[in-house]
């Protein structure tokens, strides 16, 4: 009988290897070879743009590329290259199909033009999906680029187009067409529910209207014209979060890998924020401070603008509390002086659990070096 069971274990074992034992065939073609033979074989082309330290893609070769069913389909449809984004034709691929991103994933015709584009690790059944998509002429990629291509200028050709292009993460060509829309349309469209992806706080944010970006320029300029068509409070959310965003970003030291110092800069912030009737106003004009003196190295005074105002801050703005021991520890040997006053503060205030248990660890640790 345990004779029976090994056996039928074995059997079972060697029928599931058997049922996932294929695999998509990369062929090591140029991609000119790859047109030409597809061609020839009535094919379509398809490139695995990878890089060799992208781990997704490695995902993607384990546990996707190895079904059969994926590799059935792929292998019957496509002629299937990789290509090594940094290496070899990559470099020149990679500009001439604005890959942002990996895995990139692009279905071409015999001719070279896209027919789908897809971004990222996904399952088996999406993956198969977009490859469905690529082989007919009605992915969102082709029409769009299409419509495109033939001339069309339609605001809402313009805002599927952009979204597209930060879908397949082609950052540089969305804001171009984001740049080319804004041409297009008056001060009134602009504001308008339907354009507010554009300008508001959404997952278009960090590529279309972040604290950098000509989009939130024209927001601070115009918000009276967004709060009428989108109601003030989204409209005040949007422009807190920014200028959070410029506090948080000045003191963890991010926004100078952006640009550097420049108080002329923060002083228009503030000037913006005057202009605005955000509940949160007076306090982001004392953050704006706080920027300034960190921007300016100023630790005792970034101290001293948190101990005197973080009680009156709301819990979203006191998460810049979150930054100042990355700004406090360039300074070197500092031993965080008033890190009680501070812990005991933020303990009394605060309702975040991990800004409390944050800073009464930093008391734990620092309280005697400090004094």
């Amino acid at each position: 009988m345990k004779k029976l069971i090994i056996a039928a274990l074995l059997l079972l074992t060697g029928s599931l290897t058997y049922a996932q034992n294929r695999q998509i065939n990369f062929e090591k073609l140029s991609l000119k070879e790859a047109l030409a033979k597809a061609k020839q074989e009535k094919k379509t082309v398809f490139v695995d743009c990878f890089t060799s330290w992208c781990i997704p893609c490695k995902q993607m070769e384990v546990n996707v590329f190895t079904k059969d069913s994926v590799a059935d389909f792929y292998n019957k449809n496509f002629i299937n290259i990789k290509v090594d984004m940094e290496k070899g034709e990559g470099p020149e691929l990679r500009k001439l199909y604005a890959v942002g991103a990996y895995p990139s994933y692009i279905i071409l015709d015999t001719e070279g033009k896209v027919k789908n584009k897809f971004v990222g690790g996904m399952p088996v059944n999406e993956f198969l999906a977009n490859a469905q998509k690529g082989l007919s002429t009605n992915s969102d990629e082709a029409l769009l680029n299409a419509r495109y291509e033939h001339g069309e200028r339609t605001p809402e050709l313009m805002r599927a187009y952009i979204k597209q292009k930060i879908k397949v993460m082609e950052i540089t060509r969305a804001k171009q067409l984001n740049d080319e829309l804004m041409a297009l349309l008056t001060p009134q469209q602009k504001a308008s529910p339907e354009n507010w992806f554009l300008f508001g706080q959404n997952r278009y944010t960090m590529y279309l209207s972040d604290l950098f970006s000509s989009n939130f320029l024209y927001l601070t300029n115009h918000w009276k014209d967004f709060a009428a068509q989108n109601t003030k409070d989204t409209v005040d959310k949007k422009l807190s979060s920014v200028y959070r965003q410029i506090a948080s970003w000045t003191l963890n030291g991010f926004y100078f890998k952006v640009k550097p110092f420049d108080k002329s800069n923060y002083e228009a912030y503030k000037a913006q924020i005057g202009k605005t009737q955000m509940p949160d106003k007076a306090q982001l004009l004392v953050m704006m401070d706080i920027a300034i003196a960190a921007g300016e190295k100023n630790e005792p005074e970034v101290r001293r603008l948190l101990l005197k105002n973080l009680s009156t801050f709301s819990e979203d703005n006191r998460r810049i509390l979150f930054d100042y021991p990355t700004f406090a520890r360039t300074i070197k040997g500092f031993k965080f002086p008033q890190i009680e006053a501070l812990s005991d503060e933020i303990s009394k205030s605060s309702t975040n659990p991990f800004l409390v248990n944050l800073y009464q660890d930093m008391k734990k640790r620092y309280a005697d070096k400090a004094n």
